[in-house]
């Protein structure tokens, strides 16, 4: 073999491997920010289960998302019926305003594309994993307060779409889901 071919194929092999490397190194790194975005939610919000962080980080939820998170069960009544109203949207994003989810954070972010596409059930069950570490992690007294905070949150927003006239302003759907939520939270 000439030394110009022997130096190629060392080119090319020195290139092949390069790119196998970087491919390598970055999936590497992808799988240590998985590790520390897992570590700093657990620190964030003391949850040790592995299943709950994943299904915390499967559904979008970071440490700086978390806030987004204490609002699910608006998001998920709102959406109980694939339509999101303006009202609605006005009163999750008040209640955002009221828990000092700030604007311009990540929270924010994570809360606007629940607000502009329904999240999916990953979403559920990330909420509902967060509850049960949440239960089991405070005080009975801040979780009675907790508990009872979402459920006026979440009523209020169903009472927000409206009636006719005043009456029936909470649908038969939202009562079945406001339900559900009281369930998870028991």
């Amino acid at each position: 073999m000439s030394d110009e071919l022997e130096r190629r194929r060392r080119a090319l092999e020195e290139a092949f491997f390069n790119k196998y490397n970087d491919e390598l190194l970055a999936k590497l790194r992808a799988k240590e920010a998985a590790a520390q975005r897992k570590k700093g939610l657990a620190e964030k919000t003391g949850i040790r289960d592995e299943k709950v962080l994943d299904d915390l980080l499967g559904a979008g939820v970071e440490p700086e998302t978390l806030a987004a998170l204490a609002l699910a069960p608006l998001i998920l009544l709102a959406w109980r019926d694939g339509v999101l109203e303006d009202r609605e949207r006005n009163a999750i994003l008040r209640a955002a305003d009221e828990q000092g989810v700030s604007h311009s954070g990540t929270a924010y972010q994570l809360l606007e594309k629940w607000l502009n596409e329904r999240p999916g059930d990953e979403l559920v069950a990330a909420w509902k994993g967060y509850v049960g570490a949440l239960r089991t992690n405070l005080s009975a007294p801040a979780y009675a307060a907790l508990r009872k905070d979402i459920l006026d949150r979440t009523t209020k927003v169903a009472r927000s779409a409206g009636g006719f006239l005043g009456f029936g302003r909470v649908t038969k759907e939202e009562k079945e889901l406001l339900a559900r939520i009281e369930a998870i939270l028991a």
